[in-house]
């Protein structure tokens, strides 16, 4: 009887765990695609990705599918026909979501985001590595899969964006980092995209907060690299990148794994400030 209490025990801690982080290991996910009736998983990655190989079960959304087309890169579709898209392609809000990309954490955590934001409340992200899942006996397949399509209730959620009228009166002693390459940042890349930053915007590469693999470091690394530059779990801080794809990480590594209490994201990032040309940028 003891032996019973203690194994139930064991599990509710670890279902607690589990719970309370949006990451999901190959091991656990392995064990969510045996019991969970609810599961759907999403691979984000290109059309022709998912075509040569991907998890078995899993249904292609390509992160892109999901942008309004427009001047303006990375700007998300209206809530509308977001949820109008998730639900024909089976995911709905009460649906166990488990998203992965190609193992690099920067599309599944912005999915993951869009998703929380339009009131999905069980969702998770997956690193993509072959090895780890192969060791669970998770099997990938070129053979693709569709999903029964249902609906999606958009509801209100606390994952909210900034608006870029926020991010132009943004209070004193708020740390603004750019998740974006260096010489995005200095408005010096060879592709000739990036003409500078926001003004008071601190540089903050987003692998930062990853491993080498790509995968998220520990909740202690990622205040640990943060702290380098400038970011504490107490201190206001606003994330963007180019597009939102990388800004996406470094808000899923402060808020929801580091624990930092107030982190707020600007998805519109550069490509939306640029586009009002009395927004100014510096070197």
């Amino acid at each position: 009887m003891f032996k019973k209490l203690f194994v139930f025990f064991i599990a509710v801690l670890n279902l607690q765990s589990f719970a309370q982080r949006p990451l999901i290991s190959a091991t656990d996910f392995a064990v969510e695609v045996k019991t969970s009736k609810s599961l759907v998983v999403i691979d984000v990655n290109t059309p022709e990705v998912y075509a040569r190989q991907h998890i078995q079960g899993a249904i292609n959304l390509y992160f892109k599918d999901l942008y309004k087309t427009g001047a303006v890169e990375g700007q998300l579709k209206p809530n509308e026909e977001l949820v109008n898209l998730l639900g024909n392609k089976g995911i709905s809000d009460k649906s166990k979501i488990v998203v992965y990309d190609d193992g690099s954490n920067k599309h599944n955590s912005r999915v993951w985001w869009i998703l929380k934001s339009l009131g999905a409340q069980d969702v998770y992200i997956l690193h993509f590595n072959t090895a780890e899942l192969a060791a669970t006996g998770i099997q990938l397949t070129a053979t693709p899969s569709i999903g029964k399509a249902t609906t999606f209730i958009l509801s209100e959620s606390s994952y909210k964006s900034l608006a870029m009228a926020d991010v132009q009166k943004m209070a004193e002693g708020t740390l603004l980092l750019d998740g974006r390459e260096k010489d995005e940042f200095d408005g010096v890349d060879s592709a000739r995209k990036s003409r500078g930053h926001i003004p008071g915007a601190v540089w903050m590469n987003y692998k930062e907060v990853l491993t080498a693999t790509g995968a998220y470091k520990s909740k202690d690394e990622i205040i640990a690299a943060a702290a380098k530059f400038g970011a504490a779990t107490e201190k206001p801080i606003v994330v963007y990148c180019n597009s939102g794809v990388k800004a996406s990480v470094m808000y899923v590594a402060f808020k929801e794994i580091a624990g930092f209490r107030n982190v707020q994201y600007y998805a519109g990032s550069y490509a939306e400030w640029v586009s009002v040309p009395e927004n100014p940028i510096v070197k």
